[in-house]
């Protein structure tokens, strides 16, 4: 389960205002958001996913978005999944959406993000920074932890908490 919330995690923490075209290493930064799954996901199933969450700490490795210290994200998409995955839920998702950074010092990154499933580490997160703060950069996820609700093998996955760090290049 941890895997597939790094996904999620990842594209929902990163986007900050920045120019067209975004050097490597712009910002890094510690993520905590949570996704909500409705209807609770199943093996052969399908649900609404929506994030919240927190991007904080972040520091700009090139100086060029040193105003970038934290922001609020949100996002939604929707999920399928099928049964298999070591996760502690049991399952393979594969995930698609939008969602938007706002920053605290203003302005916004807006991103998309990508779960599919993958042979070896049961989940592989894409993201990239679709317009605002940092358009142009992908985003990477590095999942420190990741809770699903109690009871998700055989109450489907309503819920998954995630802490990571989140990086713009």
């Amino acid at each position: 389960m941890m895997t597939a919330a790094a996904p999620l995690a990842a594209a929902l923490a990163f986007l900050p205002a920045a120019p067209a075209q975004a050097a490597a290493g712009d910002l890094s930064c510690s993520a905590t958001f949570k996704l909500t799954l409705a209807p609770p996901l199943r093996a052969g199933g399908g649900a609404n996913v929506s994030i919240s969450g927190d991007l904080s700490n972040c520091a700009s490795r090139n100086g060029q978005h040193a105003d970038l210290r934290s922001g609020k994200l949100t996002g939604t998409g929707s999920a399928t999944a099928t049964a298999g995955g070591f996760n502690p839920c049991g399952l393979l998702v594969t995930a698609k959406g939008n969602g938007t950074i706002g920053w605290v010092s203003g302005g916004d990154s807006a991103f998309g993000w990508r779960i599919d499933p993958d042979p070896f580490t049961g989940l592989a997160f894409s993201a990239t920074v679709t317009g605002g703060q940092l358009q142009g950069d992908a985003i990477t996820v590095a999942p420190r932890d990741a809770q699903p609700n109690a009871g998700c093998r055989t109450d489907g996955l309503s819920t998954l908490t995630v802490t990571a760090q989140v990086t713009f290049a």
